[in-house]
């Protein structure tokens, strides 16, 4: 994502700078220039507002993918925790039968 923030950035800057160029060499009146500069500036910020926009689109969509998968992840663990748990109870019951079975067998003595 850098390279394109570096892209945008790139491109806006270069794009005031040329704009800044062109009107310093332009043979129009203050009144034309500041009015092509003014235009200019307005398309500048609305291609920069998109460009936001788009990014911040962007990354809301990789948020949620992220999110996601993050729940679909700890779900699964969750899951396979529960099932461990589980075996191991059953696992500790049986065992807690069989001693009670061995202690019931036993002579006493």
């Amino acid at each position: 994502m850098s390279n394109r923030s570096d892209f945008v950035a790139g491109f806006i800057i270069g794009g005031l700078l040329g704009t800044a160029v062109a009107l310093l060499f332009a043979p129009r009146s203050g009144e034309e220039t500041r009015e092509r500069l003014s235009d200019s500036a307005e398309e500048l910020r609305d291609l920069a507002r998109e460009r936001t926009d788009e990014m911040v689109r962007k990354l809301r969509s990789t948020g949620d993918a992220l999110t996601q998968r993050s729940r679909s992840k700890f779900d699964e663990s969750a899951t396979r925790l529960r099932e461990a748990m589980e075996r191991g109870r059953e696992a500790f019951e049986e065992k807690a039968r069989e001693l009670r079975r061995e202690v019931e067998e036993r002579p006493e003595g």
